[in-house]
């Protein structure tokens, strides 16, 4: 039961309250008003007047007297034991025990009255009058009904007003979670406390804002920053007379290239700069290609392609970095263990894989993983694994390729990377 009104929204539970409330005052307003129509003063005063018209009556006198056509009747003694009056029975029973010796009680609809004649011992029984709901009554709970129904009406108009700002909380929050930090909740559709916190929540939604926007250009800045002594390496390589270490040398520099592109290419397609040229791709020339620059001698890559299509298209220097960055982040965290990549077709849809079997990661920390500069050692240590831009700059490049990037993983057991790139297999215009 808890955790059910716990689940509720503030509005329904709210109305919930107002309906059961109105259902108890409506039946309480019912019970009132028959009570008052059927016992005060009415009851009583029918009472005197019944004991008044039979109690100095003989028996002849009183079986000539009718009451809006309904004759009296009288009955013997023996009659509160006999099966033949068993509709009065009860009636009788209450005569007998009331000090005045009259009893009143509802028949259906109508009302029946008794009278106990201590003289005789008898009993005179009216078997039917008046009726048990007057129209006055009847009006009266009509008007009732009526009011009980104007204001649920305006209970559910006015808690719909009241909890509006719970809304546009809440449209606020969502879009805060889909990384809409431009988004603001207009304070207009607030009032009071919630405009209060309305406002405070706009201003931490601009310094994180303001913090985001900053990290981007300073992402933004690293690229050329770092181009201009890259440069010069690149010259001074050439004095090296040792091939095999110039070489060496030209190597890391390409790929530290690779990454500024990268980051370029990756921040430029959040802010909708980006120009994503797809090109034709030979699928497994490709994933061949980036399996055996990864392996390092040490053959701890499997790779298992079950495509039907021999080509795909994508961005060449993209695709290349975000395979470089998940089969290194598998190899890293696998801990000498094997590790999987899994390329397959469904229908126009590239589905890509990378499996280890290494450290995992904890439960808690997989939606940051994406996050640029976010890594799950708290030490967060390039001698751990990075700067924590890899799975972020990944992330990126899928979204721009129109993909989706899901992480699962276990602690202890390893982590499972699966992209799916739709619509790989069909030419860029008709994917337009």
């Amino acid at each position: 039961m808890i955790k059910w009104f716990s689940s509720r929204s503030v509005f329904s539970m709210l109305l919930l309250n107002t309906v059961v409330s109105t259902a108890v005052l409506v039946l309480v307003l019912v019970v009132s008003l028959q009570r008052v129509a059927d016992e005060h003063p009415r009851r009583y005063l029918s009472k005197a007047l019944f004991s008044n018209l039979v109690m100095d009556k003989t028996p002849e006198q009183l079986a000539k007297i009718n009451i809006d056509g309904v004759e009296l009747k009288v009955l013997p003694p023996s009659a509160i034991n006999d099966s033949q009056y068993h509709a009065y029975r009860e009636l009788l029973h209450m005569a007998q025990r009331d000090r005045d010796g009259i009893a009143m009680m509802a028949n259906g609809d109508n009302y029946m009255a008794a009278a106990y004649l201590q003289n005789t011992h008898s009993f005179v029984v009216l078997p039917q009058f008046g009726r048990s709901l007057s129209s006055q009554a009847q009006r009266l709970i009509g008007w009732v009904i009526a009011a009980v129904l104007l204001i649920l009406l305006i209970n559910f108009y006015s808690i719909g007003f009241l909890t509006r700002p719970f809304i546009e909380l809440r449209r606020g929050v969502k879009h805060a979670d889909d990384g809409d930090l431009s988004y603001r909740i207009p304070l207009e559709r607030t009032y009071g406390e919630y405009r209060v916190l309305a406002d405070s929540f706009n201003k931490m939604l601009q310094r994180l804002h303001h913090i985001h926007e900053a990290r981007r250009h300073m992402l933004l800045a690293i690229p050329h920053e770092v181009r201009t002594p890259l440069t010069r390496l690149k010259v001074r390589k050439d004095l090296i007379t040792d091939e095999s270490l110039r070489l060496a040398i030209l190597d890391d520099i390409v790929n530290v290239e690779r990454i500024l592109d990268a980051i370029l290419y990756t921040e430029k397609n959040q802010s909708g700069e980006g120009d994503i040229s797809l090109s034709k791709i030979n699928l497994i020339d490709f994933f061949n290609k980036i399996v055996a620059e990864q392996q390092n001698d040490s053959e701890l890559i499997k790779l298992c392609i079950k495509a039907e299509t021999p080509c795909f298209y994508g961005h060449g220097v993209m695709m290349s970095v975000l395979m470089r960055n998940l089969i290194s982040n598998a190899l890293f965290y696998g801990q000498s263990q094997p590790v999987s990549v899994l390329v397959s077709q469904q229908n126009d849809v590239l589905q890509i894989s990378v499996i280890d079997k290494g450290i995992g990661i904890a439960e808690d920390q997989l939606p940051f993983l994406v996050e640029p500069f976010w890594r799950a050692d708290p030490s967060r240590q390039r001698e751990s694994g990075g700067y924590g831009l890899g799975l972020y700059i990944c992330k990126t490049i899928v979204d721009g390729l129109r993909g989706t990037l899901v992480i699962n993983s276990i602690e202890g057991e390893g982590t499972r990377v699966r992209v799916s790139l739709p619509e790989a297999f069909k030419l860029p215009d008709d994917g337009n």
